[in-house]
């Protein structure tokens, strides 16, 4: 269910050459400027031959002769999914051997070792030589459409869009759940086959990661799912910059969550009576059952609504935030 949020803490940590935006401001104040949303980072694409490695990872030689990286240590997890690169269907790990021409995507992480390592996303094996393998994408937000009775629709993708043909067929994997190019929203990840024209033609749609999606719009309302909420956001100025912050009940609520109150807790986020979060006012941090979580401007109360930064409470309610 969290399959992306896990590949991020991994134990890679220590090196990546992307940072983690940490330290909360205490005190923030309200501000009617638009602040920055979270970006996303998407995985990068690597492929040519692997050699297998004696702590279980693949050593990858780059077929792209201009790669800046020629060798790339890649670790794989029981989060990694592994795709037959012509059926769709699950590849056996086990029989990846050494001198596969494997496609890989991997990070966005990577330590600045030499080789450099990082973790893989995806794996996409038994390409035909001179094949074209499929191209991974993570959907960052909803389709955009032509004009009415069109043939085709576009798919806003970390790094750019794909342009998807409506009568592309659209496949679960692992499942034998009915989808449709309607369950392509925000936060799916797929894998994607072209034609001549690069328009995609075939969509493997892998199992969703989150919770739901939401976003922010200009006036401050929420969306969750695509519904409009009741509640609001709020843009508040903190000593890091302006942040965009989430009512903590309305959003949890509208994702399948309940919210109650705890002396010496605070608010307490459950599901299903097992407690995901709690946070009490003016902290930096909530606790989870896994430990502290960083607050980037800490939980503030107004007009007896408790608010969260936006992309620390998506995280913690594992739901997929889209600008």
């Amino acid at each position: 269910m969290k399959h992306m949020i896990k590949l991020l803490s991994l134990a890679l940590c220590a090196a990546f050459l992307l940072s983690t935006a940490a330290l909360a401001a205490e005190k923030p104040e309200a501000s009617d400027e638009t602040a920055a949303l979270p970006q996303v980072l998407a995985p990068v694409g690597v492929w040519g031959k692997v050699a297998k490695q004696e702590d279980g990872s693949l050593l990858l030689t780059s077929g792209d002769p201009d790669a800046s990286n020629p060798e790339i240590v890649i670790h794989l997890t029981d989060e990694t999914w592994y795709v037959d690169g012509v059926t769709g269907l699950p590849l056996d790990a086990e029989k990846i051997k050494d001198g596969d021409t494997l496609y890989i995507w991997v990070g966005p992480a990577m330590t600045m070792s030499l080789p450099p390592q990082t973790t893989a996303v995806v794996v996409v094996g038994n390409v035909p030589a001179g094949g074209k393998a499929p191209q991974y994408a993570e959907i960052t937000a909803p389709a955009i459409f032509p004009a009415p009775g069109g043939t085709e629709r576009r798919l806003p993708i970390a790094g750019g869009d794909l342009t998807v043909l409506e009568a592309a067929e659209v496949t679960p994997f692992r499942t034998k759940n009915i989808v449709t190019l309607d369950d392509l929203v925000p936060g799916a990840q797929l894998l994607a086959w072209s034609g001549e024209d690069g328009k995609i033609n075939r969509v493997l749609l892998l199992p969703y990661a989150y919770e739901g999606y939401l976003t922010v719009e200009e006036d401050g309302a929420i969306r969750f799912g695509g519904e409009k909420l009741s509640a609001k956001s709020r843009t508040l100025t903190t000593e890091d910059g302006k942040q965009v912050y989430l009512p903590l009940r309305a959003v949890a609520e509208a994702a399948g969550y309940t919210v109650g109150w705890v002396s010496g807790k605070g608010a307490v986020v459950s599901q299903e009576d097992t407690e995901l979060f709690s946070v009490q006012t003016g902290s930096d941090t909530a606790k989870t059952p896994d430990g502290e979580h960083g607050l980037l401007g800490g939980c503030v109360i107004d007009q007896g609504v408790t608010y969260l930064p936006a992309g620390d409470f998506a995280q913690l309610l594992n739901v997929y935030f889209y600008n």
